[in-house]
Formats: structure tokens, C-alpha cells, sequence
């Protein structure tokens, strides 16, 4: 059974507990005032418990005051007619006067911290117990007279020796905490101990009276001081929070008029160029007046966080903030506006960085590939040149080595072959069609090129930045290797358009698909390279369905 599961039980059978003890007692002729009197504050013990044990499951503040709660009604079954339970009743009727010690000497964290409180709570239990058993039940049928008094008197002033220790211990600052409940369990056992000596002498009838009316009614002061203590443990909680936030807050209803704080604290030391309180919120209804509200009618009408941002043009320059909105009464709302001017420039600087970065890389990937081109490529064409003079002279001879000749063939077969490769290399540092043609026609090369038959679906309209340009095409060509080693796919298509704003490259096989891009460095590395162009790169891969590589990169 769930937690809440077994407080909604225990809140159940507690309630049917505490009206069958309370009507064995109305049967033996006890007042109704007087025993409706004592449901009501054994109720609220049972219910104030539960109500705490559901607001802080790990306190254990709440589960001993529902046990408060459920031995408040002990006593009534001392009524009964049946012998065992006369006889439990008569035995056990003080279990919740132990139970209230323990609750007060282990507030506000429901446990005993030191050896003198559990020895004090031991020692009443079994005093309390022992005292019933020789002088109430039929087991000894002792007279008690006034030894049983003594006795009692002896462990209420034990019992209230201890509470006042436990508030001269405790350090200053937690002091003004217990000061409510340690005062109502300082009543309460006064109330015992001025009891118990009027039993022990004589006083007139009228002062009796008073003092049994006390004894009745203290009981009612400790959970009324437990429940307003939890309140305020929990609105200082709420106010530490509400100081550590390092944002401004503000309030309005449901038609935007702005409300005075719930909770009044210092507000941090912000910018001063950053308003506060209803200047804030006149401010920000100036520049976002119709998102605020919408954003305060979704938190009201559909309940959970909503957010929007705005901008502010302030005396200390333009500043880029958001507002969290949440619902914070039945039709108010309350917004937290943090001020991410910094942080958004500090983003925006990182991906000019990065795109810096990639623009420098790929200018020096053009420079490699004009290097290779113009300096290497062009001397071994003119070597293959020399090679094919030379070959022609030792023909023309006559009584020419014919081993040379076939030597110089074979030199010439490699020196195309090396000359190939160097091409594919330029080609692969920055192909020369990209720089010439731009993208479309570098596309369409690839997909001449690749192994497994692709068609081209779209190509951009119109030239673009030359860093789009090199990622786009640094995407297809790494989505067109992968179909070729690992999708054992029949066709690929290739699609590249183009919006005012964004360019979306597309690569889809008919593979076996299962691709996982958090394996290998090539999905990565291009996963890295968009991003660091303010893109994003996502890869579809079901089993058996294909993969699908999908590029979004601003060109504006």
C-alpha cells in the first residue's frame, strides 16, 4: 500500500476507533459535552497528524501525533464489557500522555535526539503502565490510595523537568521553533501535576471543577501549536527560497493588475537598470503586455508552468529577459523574470566562435586543395608529360631496350594512378566544384560518384554562405559513404532546400536501417559541425525501414 494509500486507512479505521471508544464511554454515563469534548481532540490530534505525515512523509513529527491520536481513545474501552478489553483499557488509558511526551521532546524533527529523552519517555511509559496495572486492573486489586498519587506526581514532574531541559539545550536559534509546542506540553503537565495534588488534598468543589475543566481542554493546545509551528516552518522555507532566488518576482491576477507580494523579503541587490515591483510588472506589460496575459490565462486555465520572453530598451541598455509563470491562487499568477542578457550574449558569442572556427577550417581546406592542385598535381602532370616524351624517344631508336620501355609504361601507369588519387584527395579536403559551381552542382557530382544509385529530389535555388555551403555538402557526402558501407540499400535520395531562413538537407536509403549515431565519429563529427552553425542533425534509423539524415542549418 502506497504512503498516502495507508493514511487515507489509517484515517478511516482511526475515525471508527475513536467513535466505538468514545460509545463504550457514553454507555457508562459520561456527559455528552464532555465526551464530544474529548472526540474533537483526539480527532484533531488523528487528522492534524495525518495532514503533517502527508506534508512531510520523511518528518516523523506526524506519525506520532496520529498515534497520539489513536491511543487518545484508549481509555474508553476501559468501559467495555468484555473482560480482556476492560482490562487493556484500564492498563494502557495513560499510553497517550507518553505518546504527547515523546511528540513534544522530539519537535520539530519527530525523533529523540538524546539518551535523557528516550530514558525519560521509557521511564514514564513503564511507570504509567506499571502504576495502571497494580492499581486499576484486577490483576493485583491493590487500594491505591495515596501511594498510586505519589507515583504519578513523581513521573509528571520527571516528565516536565525534561521538557524544560530540552528548551534550556537547544541553541538559540532553534528556540523560538519549539517555544509553541514546548509551552502547550508545560501546560498540559502543569495541568497534570495541579490534578494530581488536588487529589492528594483538599480543595473546595468550585476550584475542582475548574481544575478538571483545565485537564480537558489543555490537550487541545498541543496539536493547535504543532499545526502552527509546521505553518511556520513552512513559510520560512518558502521565504529562504523566495530570498535565494536570484530573479525578480512578480504578481498580477488574471487581467493583468499587478498584486502585492505574498511574502514580503529584501529583494536581492540586481542591476539597477533592471526594475523591480510594479515597475517590473508596468515594464514588462508595456513590452509584452498580450504574451503576459496569455501566458497567465494557460497557468490558470490549464494548470503547470508557462513561460514566455521579452525584451526591455532601459536606461542601461537593451536587456533580454524570460518570465516563468505559474499559478499561484485561484486567479493570480506569479511570474519569476530572470534577466539573461549576459548569458544569451555569452551563447551568441560561443556560436560566432564556433562558426568562426568552421569558417577558418574550411578556408584552409580551399588553400590545401589550391596547394595541391596548382603545386603537387601540376608537377607529377608534368612528369607524366616528361615520362611520355622520354617513352616516345626510346621507341624512335633504333636498338632500344625493350625493358625500358616497358619500364617507362609502367611508371607512367603509376603516375596516373597517383595523379587520380590526388585528385580524390583535393576532392575530399574541398572539392573545387563547391567553390566553382556552389552546392547544387556539387551535390549532383556526389550523387553521380556514389556507389549505391541516388537521386537528387531538390537542389538550393541560389548560392549561400560558403560555411553552409561546405557543411551541407560534408553532410551529403558522409551520409552517401554510410549508405555505401552499411545500409545494404538499393537507392538513396538526396534532397536540398531552401526557406528565407534555413537550409534542410536531406539523405534517405532503403536499407536495412538500425543505424545508431552514437557509435562511430562520422555522424558526430558532422552532429558537431551543424551545431557549431547554429543547426541541428537528427538520424531516423528503424529496423528494417531505411535510414533518413536530416540537416537544418540558418543561412541568415
Amino acid at each position: 500500500m502506497s504512503g498516502r494509500g495507508l493514511r487515507l486507512a489509517i484515517g478511516l479505521l482511526g475515525t471508527a476507533w475513536a467513535l466505538l471508544g468514545e460509545g463504550l464511554a457514553f454507555q457508562t454515563g459520561q456527559p455528552p459535552s464532555a465526551g464530544f469534548l474529548h472526540l474533537a481532540i483526539g480527532l484533531t490530534y488523528l487528522y492534524g497528524g495525518l495532514a503533517i505525515w502527508d506534508h512531510e512523509p520523511t518528518n516523523r513529527t506526524g506519525a506520532l501525533m496520529t498515534a497520539v491520536g489513536l491511543a487518545w481513545f484508549i481509555p474508553g474501552f476501559a468501559h467495555s464489557e468484555i473482560p480482556i478489553l476492560n482490562e487493556v483499557g484500564l492498563a494502557l488509558e495513560d499510553t497517550a500522555t507518553v505518546l504527547i511526551l515523546a511528540l513534544v521532546l522530539a519537535y520539530p524533527s519527530g525523533r529523540l535526539t538524546s539518551m535523557v529523552d528516550r530514558a525519560a519517555v521509557v521511564i514514564l511509559a513503564v511507570g504509567a503502565t506499571g502504576l495502571n496495572v497494580l492499581f486499576s486492573t484486577s490483576l493485583f486489586k491493590l487500594d491505591p490510595g495515596p501511594t498510586g498519587l505519589y507515583g504519578g506526581l513523581a513521573l509528571a514532574t520527571m516528565a516536565t523537568v525534561v521538557i524544560v531541559r530540552r528548551w534550556l539545550i537547544a541553541p538559540a536559534r532553534e528556540r523560538r521553533e519549539l517555544l509553541p509546542v514546548l509551552v502547550a506540553g508545560l501546560v498540559f503537565l502543569a495541568i497534570l501535576v495541579i490534578n494530581l495534588v488536588r487529589r492528594i488534598t483538599d480543595v473546595p468543589d468550585d476550584v475542582g471543577a475548574v481544575l478538571i475543566a483545565a485537564r480537558d481542554l489543555v490537550p487541545a493546545a498541543i496539536p493547535v501549536a504543532l499545526l502552527i509551528g509546521f505553518y511556520r516552518q513552512s513559510e520560512r522555507r518558502l521565504r529562504a527560497v523566495v530570498d535565494a532566488i536570484p530573479d525578480r518576482m512578480v504578481r498580477f491576477d488574471r487581467h493583468g493588475t499587478y498584486l502585492a507580494a505574498a511574502i514580503e523579503s529584501d529583494e536581492p541587490d540586481f542591476d539597477a537598470a533592471v526594475p523591480s515591483g510594479p515597475r517590473l510588472h508596468e515594464a514588462m506589460f508595456a513590452a509584452a503586455g498580450d504574451r503576459a496575459m496569455h501566458a497567465a490565462a494557460d497557468a490558470l486555465d490549464r494548470g503547470g508552468l508557462q513561460s514566455y520572453d521579452f525584451v526591455l530598451d532601459l536606461a542601461g541598455g537593451r536587456r533580454e529577459l524570460e518570465a516563468r509563470v505559474a499559478p499561484s491562487g485561484p486567479d493570480e499568477v506569479t511570474a519569476i523574470v530572470r534577466d539573461f542578457t549576459d548569458v544569451r550574449a555569452v551563447e551568441a558569442e560561443v556560436r560566432r566562435s564556433r562558426a568562426r572556427i568552421v569558417e577558418a577550417t574550411d578556408e584552409e581546406r580551399r588553400r590545401l586543395e589550391r596547394d595541391l592542385h596548382d603545386g603537387a598535381q601540376q608537377r607529377l602532370v608534368t612528369v607524366s608529360l616528361a615520362l611520355r616524351l622520354l617513352r616516345g624517344r626510346l621507341a624512335a631508336q633504333a636498338g632500344s631496350d625493350p625493358e625500358a620501355i616497358s619500364a617507362a609504361d609502367e611508371a607512367a601507369s603509376e603516375l596516373k594512378v597517383a595523379i587520380q588519387e590526388l585528385r580524390e584527395l583535393a576532392r575530399g579536403i574541398h572539392p573545387a566544384i563547391l567553390t566553382e559551381a556552389g552546392l547544387g552542382a556539387a551535390i549532383t557530382a556526389l550523387a553521380e560518384r556514389s556507389p549505391v544509385p541516388a537521386q537528387v529530389r531538390s537542389l538550393p535555388d541560389r548560392r549561400l554562405p560558403a560555411a553552409v555551403e561546405a557543411t551541407s555538402y560534408f553532410v551529403v557526402s558522409e551520409g552517401l559513404a554510410n549508405v555505401a558501407k552499411h545500409a545494404r540499400a538499393n537507392t538513396v535520395s538526396i534532397a536540398a532546400s531552401t526557406t528565407a531562413t534555413t537550409l534542410r538537407i536531406e539523405v534517405g536509403d532503403d536499407g536495412v536501417g538500425g543505424a545508431d549515431a552514437t557509435k562511430g565519429s562520422g555522424i558526430r563529427g558532422l552532429q558537431d559541425r551543424v551545431a557549431a552553425m547554429g543547426g541541428t542533425l537528427t538520424t531516423q534509423s528503424p529496423a528494417g525501414q531505411g535510414t533518413l539524415i536530416v540537416a537544418e542549418i540558418p543561412i541568415s
